[in-house]
């Protein structure tokens, strides 16, 4: 099930992790303006005018929130007493803690296989 934009927290707007640097708050922002722009080939048809300013105004809002660590931490307090964080999964899996790679056996050469087709073992 898909949540609705005005579900979105600040950090899924700007699509950054909740341990994001200012740097990465920056350039979640500025993605997520040109995402949202005027004429943006990524929302053609998608949102009406109405909607996408009010996604820009939500954007503004959580950068704005984000970048100042007084308002940020005080988001993150209000986020905790709402639900628990999960962070977000990978669409797949690696899991190396059993992975155990046997080696390949070595493949007979050319000599070899031409020597089993003549030799008879006894």
């Amino acid at each position: 099930m898909l949540k609705k934009i005005e579900d979105w927290n600040y950090y899924e707007l700007l699509s950054v992790e909740r341990t994001a640097s200012p740097d990465e708050i920056w350039e979640g922002y500025q993605a997520a303006l040109a995402t949202y722009q005027d004429g943006s080939l990524a929302l053609y048809g998608l949102v009406s005018e109405a909607e996408r300013e009010l996604v820009l105004g939500r954007v503004q809002e959580a950068f704005q929130t984000l970048r100042d660590q007084d308002l940020r931490r005080e988001y993150d307090l209000t986020l905790l007493r709402h639900a628990p964080y999960f962070p977000p999964k990978a669409a797949f899996r690696k899991s190396v803690g059993r992975l155990e790679i046997e080696e390949a056996p070595p493949r007979p050469t050319l000599r070899a296989r031409i020597k089993r087709l003549f030799v008879r073992n006894p």
